[in-house]
């Protein structure tokens, strides 16, 4: 006679907002496939603003004014301070996440694109599908690495690409005027100076 015993795993994951003001307590339960309990937001003074049972995200990005993003492999949801939920996109293939350095704007990239969303979930740029990104405040300039490619653009405009010697660019960051970026690669770093007046014309 041959037994199955299942191993049910619970753990909990507590994230908060830059600024502090908001936090999260993630549950999540797992055999073979991890999945989410619950999710709870409190404000500062630990007042638990929603609970969500169930819900089907699985990662959770709490912004400074406690707008919630989330994800799983094939959806980004929006919860809203209510703990309304709203479906934004179906993702293919998504490869990275992450806030505006003011935190004004959410960056959500997949296979297709790398889309800019308020914090209202309107979708105010769409970019160029890349492996790594980098922005300044609101997304005035995003700089986006995609195989041996470097794309740059200002206020959702591309102005210019540039072909890099490699593909294997590990990190990605902008100057906070936008006008200087670093790349990592394997071996050494590469400084980029950005003539802010150039175009893909010029």
């Amino acid at each position: 006679m041959i037994t199955n015993l299942i191993i049910l795993i619970i753990s909990s994951l507590t994230i908060s907002s830059s600024n502090g003001a908001f936090i999260g307590e993630v549950v999540y339960t797992g055999g073979n496939e991890l999945s989410t309990v619950s999710f709870k937001l409190f404000n500062q003074k630990g007042v638990m603003l929603y609970h969500i049972i169930r819900p089907e995200a699985i990662t959770f990005f709490i912004s400074d004014s406690g707008v919630v993003f989330a994800t799983n492999e094939q959806m980004l949801y929006l919860y809203e301070l209510s703990g309304n939920i709203i479906p934004l996109k179906r993702l293919n293939y998504p490869n990275g996440f992450g806030f505006t350095p003011d935190n004004t704007l959410f960056l959500a990239s997949d296979r297709d694109g790398i889309y800019a969303y308020s914090m209202s979930g309107s979708l105010i740029y769409q970019f160029y599908p890349g492996r790594l990104f980098a922005s300044t405040d609101r997304a005035k300039i995003v700089a986006i690495v995609s195989s041996d490619t470097l794309f740059y653009y200002r206020e959702g405009n591309l102005k210019f690409l540039k072909l890099l010697q490699t593909p294997f660019v590990r990190k990605i960051d902008l100057s906070e005027d936008g006008t200087i970026i670093h790349l990592e690669l394997p071996d050494t770093t590469e400084k980029i100076l950005i003539n802010v007046n150039k175009t893909l014309e010029d």
